[in-house]
């Protein structure tokens, strides 16, 4: 049976995909939407749409925007990762979040060793670690690099990571409950604040600015000359399979050395990430109901014995070098979760002095996370 909407009909399909961002961005305003995501929300929905029959599997069009969307969007989505800034200012945070993403590294190789992921398990492995280092940012991004294209495998892989992340934050949030926890890691910032979060804070964002049109497009046309550039010497070097890594690389190189450049940029980081969520619907879309269920069992065992392995051994090594315990939770919210997630937990708990150290190791993480998880990929594969 054809679709409701035809391959070729882009003007509709375009329609689709954007309409389904769009609800997604209203859902996740919602309290069940906030636990959810509006990544796994767009993911569900253009996966049921397509199941559905209401838009197709795949077009054309899809693999043109996908092709173009994720390599726009990751230069966007590092110019502001000033690692001198990180370095600077985040303070023990930094050397919290350094221990978070190694502790992450062993629960991968626990997890591989455990688990058999299958005939691309060093690939899938090393796009889930990028994804608890960094973000899904960096999952798709090593897993451009890294030669996953099947939607399904996407679409498994995607779903296991938000719900191991669900997960993940359930356990994070218990730790301070337990007293042989606390009395493992003291923690001055907890003994301060109120245990309900009463002296919760607004999270004020300082780097944002009115909008500018010609600062919008000055964004836009930076990320593009760094994927011209980044095309150009992957193509010299005979690197194509790694042009995603080299447009990392020289979108950090911007950041931090061409500040004149990034500071003439705004709003790129809400595009950055709009383009990742048409790129997630894209995705969802893609996906047979029928393909994906055996494969996901696996995928989730995996990332939960990543995730044991990670709080077994932060509690170990936060005993062992007396880490303050709301430290440990901020640093691997934000090697878990993102920068954002680290900064709303801390703002919600009264730890106002982790706030931006926390949004900055999170920067940190998606600067990292493609790398490391190429060269996990490679080592497990």
């Amino acid at each position: 049976m054809l679709p409701l909407i035809g391959a070729d009909q882009t003007f509709a399909l375009a329609a689709a995909l954007t309409s389904i961002v769009a609800l997604s961005i209203l859902f996740e305003n919602t309290r069940w939407g906030r636990a959810v995501g509006a990544p796994l929300l767009i993911l569900l929905i253009s996966m049921l749409l397509a199941n559905g029959r209401v838009i197709p599997h795949s077009a054309d069009m899809f693999d043109s925007l996908a092709g173009f969307l994720v390599p726009l969007a990751i230069p966007m989505l590092l110019l502001r990762a000033d690692l001198r800034k990180v370095i600077k200012e985040a303070g023990p945070m930094l050397l919290t979040f350094s221990i978070a993403a190694s502790v992450t590294i062993a629960g991968a190789f626990v997890g591989s060793w455990l688990i058999d992921l299958g005939q691309h398990e060093g690939a899938i492995a090393g796009a889930l670690t990028a994804s608890y280092i960094g973000g899904s940012l960096n999952f798709v991004a090593t897993a451009e690099a890294v030669g996953i294209r099947e939607s399904a495998t996407y679409l498994v892989a995607l779903t296991a990571d938000a719900v191991g992340a669900v997960v993940f934050l359930t356990a994070l949030m218990m730790l301070p409950a337990f007293a042989i926890v606390r009395r493992a890691m003291p923690s001055r910032f907890i003994a301060e604040s109120n245990d309900d979060g009463t002296d919760s804070i607004e999270i004020v964002d300082e780097t944002r600015t009115a909008f500018k049109l010609g600062h919008v497009i000055n964004g836009i046309a930076l990320s593009l000359i760094i994927c011209a550039l980044g095309f150009a010497v992957a193509a010299a070097m005979q690197l194509q399979n790694y042009f995603i890594l080299i447009i990392t690389a020289l979108a950090l190189l911007v950041a931090n050395l061409a500040k004149p450049l990034a500071a003439r940029v705004s709003h790129e980081f809400e595009i950055g990430t709009l383009f990742m969520y048409i790129f997630f619907a894209i995705i969802g879309a893609g996906a047979d109901i029928t393909e994906i269920v055996g494969p996901a069992l696996p995928m989730l065992t995996f990332i939960l014995i990543m995730i044991a392995v990670h709080i077994g051994l932060m509690l170990i090594i936060g005993k062992f070098l007396k880490l303050d315990l709301a430290e440990v939770m901020i640093a691997s919210n934000a090697c878990i979760l993102g920068p954002a997630p680290a900064a709303a937990l801390a703002a919600s708990k009264g730890w106002r002095p982790l706030v931006m150290p926390g949004m900055l190791v999170g920067l940190f993480g998606y600067a990292i996370a493609t790398f490391i998880g190429v060269a996990l990929a490679a080592l497990l594969g």
